[in-house]
């Protein structure tokens, strides 16, 4: 594979890790989140050990031992995404069957590791290379490495086929077919590559019959690298672009709530909500934050509005009906405000109530609109405000 496109797929898997981490920290005891949480790593760390410096420190520490070391890798991989699809279609209840699952794994790993062991060194060195192909040690070798993983791969496609249909949305149906587009790619590499291996060992094929099936199988490892990738990032990335607008909304409209906010602040601070806890990563990072953030400025601006309703003052206003000026409503609480502080409640005063939306966004921008009139008028010199409430 060229170094380019090997350094491409690294370094989008690393970015596919880290999103795996900060979903397995907000959702530890998710088990399917667990299997592709460990499948990505192990592709993860398969890809970047045939990068400096890595791939020279491995290749220093002795003859195949970076062969071995990737193909160990490939295979735990394989296993953990196996895993994924049966906890995803089978729930807790798949936890035996996927212990069970590690029995071939192990015993893969073990022949392919031993083989290589009892193998000549210019055998450990490339095992499945070409010139080794008549070599029976590079045969068990190969043949236990991709035997497992076409094992493996094929369960994986049949529950893969099974999950997309009971996919609960759209996009996660398409991040599947993408996967089980990877994985039947592999699994047509898998087989070609073990047949290829047997044939050299058995007959030695033509040179040009073996010239197609390493092109068929570099062609499916490939493919399958590519869809991999964009299989388990697509979920993770097509949801940050589509929550992207909200989360600007909230954002903006967290600052245009300052100057309300503010004002219900000072006056009434043991109505602040609680904080996120410094351990909850979950409420620091990624868009949840700012949604946090922005609902629980709403909510201490209504819950200091309803604190008011002893002081508002009808009487300059008239009666206030919903969908009034914003304008209206920040002189409202303005004088609210100064008879609150003066102890001067209203004698007999109807509960007066800001008007609100029909859910929390639309009264978001009713209270926005207010708060733009509050800090204009705070803005106003003392005597311009009072001649306006009078005015009123």
């Amino acid at each position: 594979m060229a170094p380019v496109l090997l350094a491409g797929i690294a370094a989008a898997l690393w970015i596919a890790v880290f999103n795996k981490m900060l979903q397995l920290w907000r959702a530890p005891e998710d088990l399917p989140l667990r299997a592709l949480g460990a499948c990505v790593v192990s592709a993860t760390l398969t890809f970047t050990v045939n990068l400096p410096p890595l791939g020279p420190l491995l290749d220093n520490a002795g003859d195949g031992v970076r062969k071995v070391v990737i193909n160990v890798g490939t295979m735990a991989a394989a296993y953990f995404l196996l895993a994924f699809f049966t906890y995803s279609v089978r729930g807790p209840a798949a936890r035996h069957a996927v212990r069970w699952q590690a029995v071939p794994l192990t015993a893969g790993i073990l022949v392919a590791v031993g083989a290589w062991a009892l193998a000549p060194a210019v055998v450990r060195a490339d095992p499945a290379g070409a010139t080794n192909g008549t070599d029976p040690h590079a045969t068990v070798f190969v043949v236990a490495v991709l035997g497992y993983m076409a094992y493996a791969h094929s369960q994986s496609l049949r529950w893969s086929i099974a999950y997309v249909r009971v996919a609960a949305t759209a996009r996660l149906r398409r991040s599947l077919l993408v996967i089980s587009l990877a994985v039947g790619a592999f699994l047509v590499a898998d087989a070609t590559k073990s047949l290829l291996s047997v044939l050299q060992f058995v007959t030695g094929p033509p040179a040009v019959l073996a010239d197609v099936f390493n092109i068929v199988y570099l062609a499916g490892v490939g493919i399958g690298a590519l869809a991999f990738v964009v299989g388990v990032s697509h979920a993770a990335f097509s949801g940050m672009l589509a929550a992207w607008p909200l989360r600007r909304a909230h954002r903006l409209r967290y600052r245009e709530l300052e100057p309300l906010w503010s004002l219900m602040n000072e006056e009434f601070p043991h109505l602040t909500l609680g904080r996120v806890p410094a351990t909850s990563w979950s409420g620091r990072l990624g868009s949840g934050g700012v949604h946090y953030r922005f609902y629980r400025r709403v909510i201490e601006i209504r819950d200091g509005l309803v604190q008011l309703a002893p002081y508002y003052d009808r009487s300059r206003t008239g009666r206030v009906p919903a969908g009034s000026e914003p304008a209206v409503w920040a002189l409202l609480i303005h004088g609210a405000l100064r008879a609150k502080r003066t102890e001067s409640p209203v004698v007999e005063a109807e509960p007066v109530l800001v008007p609100g939306g029909d859910d929390l966004e639309s009264d978001a921008r009713l209270l926005a609109d207010i708060a733009r009139e509050v800090a204009r008028i705070r803005s106003e010199p003392p005597r311009d405000r009072s001649d306006r409430a009078r005015a009123t």
